[in-house]
């Protein structure tokens, strides 16, 4: 007698491109660290940080090939969706990227 083809499927965990982001943590991280660095592939993240950005919560720098940073205006970081980015807190208070942690997370 002739046996059927296994009917087993193997379940494997799928591999991301990268780690897609809820909002509410792209800002509690950029705004505790300061900066938060994106790599070119991460398309659910910077979509969330295209949006953020025109609320004006979010600075878009992106990352050229020399290491320099480009500011990227709204509008323009859906055309650069390809290159790496740094997102930085707006300069609310003094310079642009300085973190609002203070110490937060240091033991007293």
């Amino acid at each position: 007698m002739i046996e059927p083809a296994s009917n087993v499927v193997a379940f494997r965990r799928r591999d991301t491109a990268g780690p897609s982001r809820h909002p509410k943590s792209i800002l509690e991280a950029v705004y505790t660290a300061g900066s938060l660095t994106l790599r070119g592939d991460d398309l659910a993240t910077k979509t969330a940080a295209v949006m953020l950005h025109g609320f004006g919560f979010l600075i878009i720098d992106e990352v050229l090939a020399d290491g320099s940073l480009r500011p990227l205006k709204r509008g323009e970081a859906r055309r650069a969706m390809d290159r790496p980015w740094r997102l930085s807190k707006p300069p609310y208070s003094g310079e642009a990227g300085v973190p609002d942690a203070d110490g937060a997370f240091v033991k007293p």
